[in-house]
């Protein structure tokens, strides 16, 4: 039902929120990467834990399997709503899984620089999958707030 007459549907309850949630979690899990990158020296030898830099590295990785598990969660609950929504849900799922997939490459020494890239990508583009359905519910609320003060 589209209450402004916009031609598309609002989001689902508690979408706005897990909109915001979601992007802003993987932006902090982005940061944690870059601050991986300082604390976590390059070229170490290939392992699955550094020695050095351990909780930065631990707490990375671990909130990007903890996303990458409520994407999935996400894209269950995205099961009948508006193709937009469903969109979003996969869209974040996918760079999740591009991301956790150069995460597996960076933990080998030569493909630790292609690793770090897909990792970016991926996170970027999770973010931009999660902000997707936020942009397009902002515009029917100002067309909404533009006719309600008799601007519009």
């Amino acid at each position: 039902m589209d209450p402004v007459g916009s031609g598309r549907a609002p989001l689902p309850p508690g979408g706005r929120a897990a909109s915001i949630a979601m992007s802003s979690l993987v932006a902090i899990d982005l940061v944690l990467g870059v601050a991986a990158l300082f604390a976590v020296p390059f070229h170490r030898v290939t392992a699955v834990v550094p020695a050095r830099g351990q909780p930065v590295y631990l707490a990375h990785a671990v909130l990007g399997l903890i996303l990458t598990l409520a994407a999935v969660v996400l894209v269950e609950r995205s099961r009948g709503h508006d193709r937009q929504v469903r969109a979003a849900a996969i869209t974040g799922l996918v760079g999740l899984r591009l991301a956790g997939a150069g995460g597996v490459l960076a933990v080998v020494q030569a493909t630790r620089l292609p690793g770090m890239a897909l990792m970016l990508l991926g996170s970027v583009g999770a973010i931009a999958g999660y902000v997707m359905p936020l942009v397009e519910d902002e515009e029917p609320r100002r067309e909404h707030a533009a006719t309600a003060d008799g601007s519009g």
